[in-house]
């Protein structure tokens, strides 16, 4: 008998303290406070430990300014799920300010994962993505030509993978993969491109992942880091569907996001669970899909699941 994992209390507004939280970010002259507040908390810890947030924020909103028109697909309309309030944004992640604080958020969260030691946000981040590609190695069966990173942001998922898969090229005496990431917002894909001073990605690709325009067949791994949680539902069909597409036969996909079963993520204090579901729209609708079900439904198979660190899993499968 397959087991039932719970969605967080906080997370199921059909009930309990779900349903409390539902009702108080619903009220607008409300939720507008907690998004300064998420801000200002994740801020606050984040140059704390050692996160130069707002001095990089600048820094990289100099910088990719000038790069925006090199990566925007001219006439390239986003989904409306995509439209929607994201992180204490109004604009969601079509914005400068979602594209140049990114990369801190990422770092900060990288670190909130192992509260109870003291390590650099470079630290944690290697661990976290080290983690990721243990999990989908053994998978790797033969040389990887062509990757995917859909939903890359600025990059962070994509450089980490591109490293890895040098070093795994080089430990097997094959040629490096073309490395590309794909995303909805060109600020993004500006930050993206400046954060990649060695070159070490391909390119940087202006697309919604359900629908990448790229040719059947054509993908021997694709990355899928941190993005469901972000998509409703039908998205998250879509997407998978469409990185069936692309895999060619015997591809791999990974994917990485919240773990529904974590103990961390089941405990949650009310005020930061809150804070949480506050600017994460879509995050009831992942945590009650059943991923295992849906991948079947796409086609995939051999499936793997593991827990990569407290708060997330890992899922590997087969095209």
């Amino acid at each position: 008998m397959k087991a039932v994992v719970r969605q967080p209390q906080w997370a199921d507004s059909s009930q309990g303290l779900g349903r409390w939280i539902e009702r108080l970010i619903s009220i607008g002259l409300l939720r507008r406070p907690l998004f300064f507040q998420a801000r200002q908390l994740i801020i606050r810890t984040a140059e704390r430990n050692g996160i130069p947030w707002r001095a990089r924020r600048t820094m990289l909103r100099q910088m990719a300014g000038p790069v925006l028109s090199d990566v925007t697909t001219p006439g390239l309309v986003p989904p409306d799920y995509y439209r929607v309030r994201f992180h204490a944004y109004e604009q969601g992640n079509l914005c400068w300010q979602a594209a140049t604080e990114a990369e801190q958020a990422t770092d900060a969260m990288a670190l909130r994962i192992w509260p109870a030691e003291t390590l650099s946000p470079l630290t944690a981040q290697t661990r976290l993505r080290d983690a990721i590609h243990q999990v989908v190695d053994p998978l790797l069966s033969g040389p990887v030509q062509r990757v995917l990173d859909l939903g890359c942001s600025v990059g962070v998922s994509t450089q980490h993978l591109s490293r890895w898969l040098r070093l795994r090229a080089q430990a097997r005496h094959e040629s490096p993969a073309c490395i590309q990431g794909l995303d909805l917002s060109p600020e993004m894909l500006a930050v993206a491109r400046v954060r990649d001073s060695e070159g070490i990605v391909d390119s940087w690709l202006h697309a919604a992942a359900e629908n990448t325009g790229l040719e059947d067949c054509s993908v021997d791994l694709i990355s899928l880091q941190f993005v469901c949680h972000e998509l409703p539902q039908n998205a998250i069909h879509a997407v998978l569907a469409e990185a069936f597409r692309l895999l060619r036969p015997g591809g791999a996909l990974v994917m990485v996001d919240q773990d529904p079963a974590s103990s961390v993520l089941q405990r949650l204090p009310v005020a930061v669970a809150t804070l949480l579901k506050s600017t994460e729209p879509y995050i009831e609708q992942y945590f009650s899909l059943d991923m295992a079900d849906a991948l079947h439904s796409a086609g995939f198979r051999n499936l793997r699941i593991e827990a990569c660190d407290p708060r997330h899993r890992v899922i590997a499968c087969l095209r």
